[in-house]
């Protein structure tokens, strides 16, 4: 985007020329100077105490379907910061029943960016009490913005664009103008230099502030294609198909009929033509419709399988092996195309179906050639059938080589070093002999279905023409009749062969990844929003306010300002499939400030306990609070911001990124400047800043398996500043030291117990 496609985002200082850009092309209300259209959304904007309002407004409008409650309203301490605020609007929009999705955008890019967004809520920042922007809809470069009263405005993107740079460019336009006055810019020229010296400075900053309103991913699939107006499309292409399809038997009964007449009639080639020139719209605006169709069912699987594999539990996860995950991954891709394809070839075809049994019913065998058609229709589906289960077997034996193939992948150095050559390749050969005879009989079915039936009905039907033939019974027009119906039939079942064997296939396919589908439904309703300080009692607020900060666990105010700030009460926990459960009865009281180190034996526990404690885990029986509230009122996910887990070494994982990224991952991301110099300084803290200095690209270095290699102790620490850049309530660290020697141990320790306010260690003795 450059500087003269977007005039007036300079937010003009006092005493500035008018830019020209939006009187071109005035709005009602609007003015034609950059700054009044600026201005002027005053009428749009939303206060702060009616956010809940706007929130459930918006959703309303924008067809979301919002759950019938009361909206919710937030507190000044929501309002404190950024990041409360936006943890606000993130419960506040779960308790609607939609999901309120942070977007964050280059500032050379914000306006392109509020043209995908919508609808969305749009955070005014200028020093004064907090506004918002509801905006429901694009049309062209225009946005429609929802006023207090429900009704909408059309407000140029360029114009919410400079109301929400504003703030970013006051703090550099003083220093441009005194530039642009010192070089003696022209008048004339001066909005242009201006708007590129902005460009030049702040076109990399991030602009956040902007929450895109949408459907749940765990929401029923109804609401979501209803949403997403999948269904209206598929009306529209189904009708087209329909439409299109009759102007083909029209063409052929006009055509036809002048060649049968044995007169060519101009009249009847003309209608013919036009009838023939109607079709190539209709198929255009098909393979239109298909592509959106596709494009969106596509979206919403993917969304939705994205969330079900993260809402797994654990042990669901732990139970799984690597094979078996991306055998799903597989079926998974087959699911869209398969689906979507095959489902609207095979509807498409029945109507053919349907249409070329009307044909045969008129033609020179009659309702006999037409039952004709309807067996051999029934004998495909039985073959379909057959299909399926021969796909089903093969399919099974595949994803059972892919999982022996990665698990061998993942396990090649050990078995290297441990296992005896002559076993290295020990029931592949069986494997891949039963893969090749379930191979051999899918490639019969397909043959039998996709060549067979489609070509074997053009003898078949060519034979039921031969009884009206000894007979001489019918008319030349009623054999070409019989004689279309019978190519029209052979179109209809080759399309229902594909699209019934396809469907097979996305049934099979959807066997293996409906475990991930339904995951994304888990957990009911969230309860309203919280205030900030939910569960903290006076006394802790009084005492950190007045230590400026966390309260140590020596400090003199021990009894009175320590709360509690988690406690479990008889907690009871049994991995699945096992006898004997892993906790039984435990019962804990962890207060603010406290460093709690937890030994014992391997398997006694104690990784279960800090899964439960911090969140990952559900128990079976017991009563587990943090800040005197459950679960189910704070919601997993404030609860896993609250408490920070670092698991065991194995259950951690760099990923494919920039050190920055592992490190602030469950922080923010993108990142703000203060975030990088926090995570630069506990990576000293920790010891690794000689490996940020090996490295060169610092903070912005690629890591994981195809990056930078990290060794297992800087793995280690790695996990650990993840955990503290958090600023999670309580940290939980299981076995983090382990890999670390001495000194490097004295050194991480220090660091910990500086930057956690409340901590669990967790450690063999």
């Amino acid at each position: 985007m450059t500087a003269e496609a977007q005039p007036g985002w300079e937010g003009r200082p006092d005493g500035a020329e008018a830019q020209p850009g939006w009187g071109a092309r005035p709005q009602p209300g609007w003015g034609a100077q950059p700054d009044q259209a600026v201005d002027s959304l005053g009428a749009l904007e939303w206060p702060a105490e009616r956010l809940g309002d706007a929130l459930e407004a918006l959703a309303t409008q924008s067809s979301l379907g919002p759950r019938a409650v009361a909206a919710p309203v937030p507190t000044a301490g929501h309002l404190r910061s950024a990041d409360a605020l936006g943890a606000w609007i993130d419960q506040a929009a779960a308790y609607l029943g939609v999901e309120a999705e942070p977007i964050a955008a280059r500032y050379d890019e914000i306006g392109e960016a509020l043209l995908r967004v919508a609808p969305a809520l749009v955070w005014l920042r200028d020093g004064g009490a907090p506004r918002f922007l509801a905006l429901v809809g694009r049309r062209g470069r225009d946005l429609a913005a929802l006023r207090a009263d429900r009704s909408t405005a059309r407000v140029p993107v360029e114009a919410i664009a400079g109301r929400i740079c504003r703030p970013i460019e006051a703090q550099v336009l003083p220093e441009i103008e005194r530039v642009l006055a010192r070089a003696a810019v022209q008048p004339r020229r001066r909005g242009r230099a201006r708007r590129a010296l902005l460009h030049e400075r702040l076109g990399p900053v991030i602009v956040d502030g902007i929450w895109s309103l949408r459907l749940p991913p765990g929401a029923p699939l109804a609401r979501q294609a209803l949403a997403a107006r999948i269904p209206r499309r598929l009306l529209g292409l189904l009708a087209a198909h329909a439409s299109a399809y009759t102007l083909w038997i029209l063409v052929w009964m006009t055509v036809g009929r002048s060649i049968l007449d044995d007169h060519l009639d101009e009249g009847w080639l003309v209608a013919g033509a036009l009838l023939l020139a109607t079709v190539v719209p209709l198929r255009q605006l098909m393979a239109w419709l298909s592509g959106l169709v596709a494009i969106d069912s596509s979206a919403l699987v993917k969304q939705r399988l994205l969330s079900g594999a993260l809402a797994l539990d654990a042990e669901e996860v732990r139970s799984e092996g690597a094979g078996r995950f991306l055998g799903r991954v597989i079926e998974s891709e087959a699911i869209e195309g398969l689906a979507m394809g095959g489902g609207v070839a095979a509807v498409a075809s029945a109507f053919e179906l349907a249409a070329a049994v009307a044909v045969l019913a008129q033609g020179a065998a009659g309702a006999i050639h037409a039952l004709l058609l309807v067996a051999w229709a029934v004998l495909v589906v039985a073959l379909c059938v057959r299909f399926y289960r021969r796909r089903a077997r093969w399919t099974a034996a595949r994803l059972a080589m892919t999982h022996d193939l990665i698990e061998r992948l993942v396990g090649h150095r050990t078995r290297l070093a441990q296992e005896r050559h002559g076993r290295w390749h020990h029931g592949e050969d069986e494997a891949l002999a039963q893969y090749v005879l379930r191979s051999r009989d899918i490639d019969r079915s397909q043959i039998e279905i996709g060549a067979l039936m489609p070509r074997g009905w053009l003898i078949a039907g060519i034979i039921g023409l031969l009884p009206p033939f000894l007979a001489g019974t019918a008319s030349a027009g009623a054999y070409a009749v019989a004689l279309g119906g019978v190519l029209l039939a052979s179109r209809a079942l080759q399309g229902l062969s594909g699209g019934l064997s396809s469907l097979a296939s996305a049934a099979i396919a959807w066997e293996q990844v409906s475990t991930l589908f339904q995951a994304a439904a888990r957990g009911g309703p969230p309860p309203p929003p919280l205030p900030p300080d939910a569960g903290r009692s006076p006394a802790r607020a009084r005492g950190q306010e007045a230590a400026g900060g966390p309260v140590g666990a020596g400090d003199a105010r021990d009894v009175e300002a320590r709360a509690v700030v988690l406690e479990a009460h008889e907690l009871s926990f049994r991995h699945k499939g096992r006898a004997r459960p892993a906790v039984v009865d435990v019962s804990v009281r962890i207060a603010a400030g406290d460093r709690i180190l937890l030994e014992g034996p391997s398997g006694g526990g104690k990784s279960t306990l800090s899964a439960l404690l911090s969140g990952l885990r559900a128990p079976d029986a017991g009563l587990l609070l943090l800040n005197g509230l459950d679960r189910h009122m704070l919601g997993a996910a404030a609860w896993r911001r609250r408490v920070a887990a670092a698991p065991q070494f194995h259950e951690n994982h760099v990923l494919a990124g920039t050190f920055a990224y592992n490190l602030l991952m469950g922080r923010r991301w993108p990142p703000r400047p203060d975030d990088l110099a926090e995570a630069e300084e506990i990576c000293h803290e920790l010891g690794l800043g000689e490996l940020l200095g090996r490295m060169p690209g610092g903070l912005e270095q690629v890591v994981g398996e195809t990056g930078w290699q990290l060794s297992h102790g800087e793995r280690s620490r790695l996990y650990i500043a993840r955990a503290l850049l958090q600023g999670a309530e309580v940290v939980v660290l299981d076995e983090s030291f382990a890999a670390l020697d001495p000194e490097t141990l004295e050194r991480a320790l220090r660091c910990v117990l500086r930057r956690a306010r409340t901590l669990v260690v967790i450690a063999h003795p």
